[in-house]
């Protein structure tokens, strides 16, 4: 699937929601919780609700969580 997207819109899009959801890259304690912060927030309002506009945003939270705290305590072989 070869999508176009105009980087143009896409940019003051994301600075949009940046400003509103921190959402980066996780790589301090501060931003560790912050992050988590927001995650609890979002499952207060979108739960297990798949169809919810927001829960592809809880899942990337997780996800983001997930390798920071994997990076802080990586698995024993």
């Amino acid at each position: 699937m070869n999508t176009q997207i105009d980087l143009q819109k896409l940019a003051p899009a994301w600075q949009a929601v940046q400003a509103i959801a921190p959402i980066a890259h996780i790589e301090s304690e501060q931003e560790y919780h912050q992050a988590t912060d927001l995650l609890h927030h979002l499952l207060d309002v979108v739960r297990d609700d798949n169809e919810h506009p927001l829960y592809s945003l809880v899942e990337i939270l997780g996800d983001m969580l997930e390798v920071y705290e994997e990076h802080l305590e990586p698995h024993a072989c």
